[in-house]
């Protein structure tokens, strides 16, 4: 095997071929749209007989005292013939050799590479350190490979009541431009506030829709043109992404969120893909109770509950990593005190 670095057709065949949820944080195009907030981007690719067989596209975040780590989010990406000792094979080769190649980083010392694998790593005998989930660690996947009915019919009834209210009182459906996103930013602050998560700044979604072209953003609209919810789609390879949502508390008489998913699904059916990934559920031992409402909104479209590896780090410097560790677990305790 060996690694090197990749040209974006490369990349991206892997990275659609793949069917592991959120692929589309392995695209050329993701990273790109990175670039707007000062992340330099590297790509690299696991040959073997002049094949590609895995990829990698990773991430610099900067950290105090001329440190930093490299991200892979949700990756890297495997070709989906290979076993699990040939991926775990190749996932060695990166976290081995990545460090070497990122060398427009000399400024910086990387601590540690962070990584989000799709697959099991039971049998990895590389030492990495489980930490904080960036993406989440469970996720709910709906397989769009049967017809509209069967598909409808497997929501659970409520969910299907819900649907037909929405529409019976008059909710419609729309994709709004990127340049309309100021109009439902307020519905995001309120959510993320009632569902104690976190968000990025309004800025960082506006460019996401305007320069990341598998991202849109969809809307559903009371009778008088009210938006009640809006959700953020990734249609990326054979995925539907439900990556960001809201919704008007206000409104919630009008069931739009159930709407807009069904619409969202039936929108992914026809543009030909097989998977609606509905992006973070509870993991009952990596995520908090706040989770569970909306958990079980998504549980409740019939979707299979995939548990992930999680959010591992593989370190350079054991004694920087500890003190960053350290740290980084006093500040969150400070900041939960001064809320």
């Amino acid at each position: 095997m060996e690694l090197t670095n990749i040209a974006q057709a490369e990349l991206d065949s892997l990275a659609t071929a793949t069917n592991s949820p959120a692929a589309f944080l392995q695209s050329l195009v993701w990273g790109e749209f990175q670039k707007n907030f000062k992340h330099p981007v590297w790509r690299f690719g696991v040959f073997e007989n002049e094949k590609i067989i895995a990829a990698a596209s990773v991430l610099e975040n900067n950290l105090p005292l001329s440190q930093s780590f490299l991200y892979c989010p949700r990756g890297p990406i495997m070709d989906p013939s290979l076993t699990v000792a040939q991926k775990n094979n190749a996932l060695s080769l990166i976290l081995s050799k990545v460090r070497d190649l990122t060398i427009a980083t000399d400024n910086k010392e990387e601590m540690f590479l962070r990584f989000e694998p799709t697959w099991d790593l039971t049998d990895f005998t590389e030492k990495i350190w489980p930490t904080l989930a960036i993406q989440p660690a469970s996720t709910a996947l709906l397989d769009l490979e049967k017809n509209l009915d069967e598909i409808f019919n497997n929501f659970k009834a409520k969910t299907r009541y819900n649907i037909r209210l929405a529409e019976k009182k008059g909710v419609v459906v729309e994709r709004l431009p990127a340049t309309d996103f100021a109009s439902v930013w307020p519905i995001f602050q309120k959510t993320a506030a009632k569902n104690n998560f976190g968000l990025h700044e309004q800025k960082y979604y506006q460019t996401m829709l305007k320069e990341f072209s598998p991202a849109e953003l969809w809307v559903a609209k009371t009778p008088t043109n009210e938006i009640a919810a809006a959700n953020i789609m990734i249609f990326f390879g054979h995925q539907a992404t439900y990556l960001h949502g809201a919704s008007d508390n206000d409104l919630r008489s009008f069931m739009a969120p159930h709407l807009l998913h069904w619409e969202a699904i039936k929108m992914a059916k026809n543009r030909g893909l097989n998977i609606y990934d509905f992006y973070g559920v509870k993991n009952d031992s990596k995520t908090t109770n706040s989770w569970a409402g909306f958990s079980r909104f998504k549980e409740s479209f019939g979707a299979e509950i995939i548990n992930l590896s999680g959010t591992l780090d593989f370190v350079y410097n054991k004694p920087r990593y500890r003190l960053y560790c350290l740290l980084r677990f006093f500040l969150r305790k400070i900041n939960r005190l001064i809320r």
